[in-house]
């Protein structure tokens, strides 16, 4: 479930929000409205009543969008800030604050839609699947399972926590369904579920199946970047 927090101080801003969100219901998803940024401030601070997601207005009196955000920050290192604005000149400022996104007024379902979507898939509250074929088969298998992809020669073998399956697949094509921020490239031949390592030592990584996989000497720096990235989400 995407928690979100709105704060907008106009209220017609706010009800073109409310409409989008109810022609939304297909998602799972909830959201409190807050028309100041201290009365926001109170429930985060005071109450400890934390959001995936907040929605604010850029332009609010006493305390402005830019100046909330940098407050949450301080206490919320994972909160994803999208800014409602009318003006283009404030879109490079917002992220200052390392912002997620932001939405251009005038507020539609659309933009609203691909905000939410973005977000769930970013928090991984979106299950993804690997659609292949194989000897005129098709297979549907959960990213979720895969615990790497190798691959020999044309031929790509999809090892999962079960059992495996084989594709013909070019590297380019098996990237065009995976989340960069969960799967790494370690070597020419493996592409791997960051979630499945149990360790990397020298110049393996091992797997939660206790399979070793050689990581290559120029993806090793990459790879631990984002095995760090990956475990930082995740707590």
């Amino acid at each position: 479930m995407l928690n979100i927090a709105v704060c907008d101080d106009s209220r017609t801003d706010v009800e073109m929000l409310e409409s989008a969100f109810d022609k939304l219901a297909q998602y799972q998803f909830s959201y409190e409205v807050y028309f100041t940024a201290k009365e926001l401030l109170k429930h985060v601070i005071d109450d400890g009543e934390m959001y995936h997601l907040y929605i604010f207005d850029i332009e609010m009196p006493e305390m402005n969008g830019l100046q909330l955000a940098k407050e949450i920050r301080k206490i919320d290192a994972k909160a994803l800030f999208v800014f409602l604005t009318g003006y283009t000149q404030y879109v490079m400022d917002v992220f200052e604050v390392i912002t997620f996104d932001y939405i251009s007024k005038p507020i539609t379902v659309e933009k609203l839609e691909s905000v939410l979507l973005k977000a769930m898939q970013y928090l991984h509250m979106i299950k993804r699947d690997f659609v292949f074929q194989f000897r005129k088969n098709q297979f549907r298998i959960s990213c979720d399972d895969i615990v790497y992809f190798e691959k020999k020669g044309r031929q790509a073998v999809i090892h999962t926590i079960s059992e495996n399956f084989k594709a013909n697949m070019t590297t380019e094509e098996i990237w065009k369904q995976l989340d960069d921020k969960v799967f790494a490239h370690i070597h020419v031949s493996y592409i791997i579920n960051l979630g499945y390592i149990r360790a990397i030592e020298g110049d393996e990584v091992v797997m939660d199946n206790e399979e070793r996989l050689l990581i290559a000497r120029s993806h090793k720096q990459n790879l631990k970047e984002k095995h760090m990235e990956f475990v930082r989400r995740m707590v």
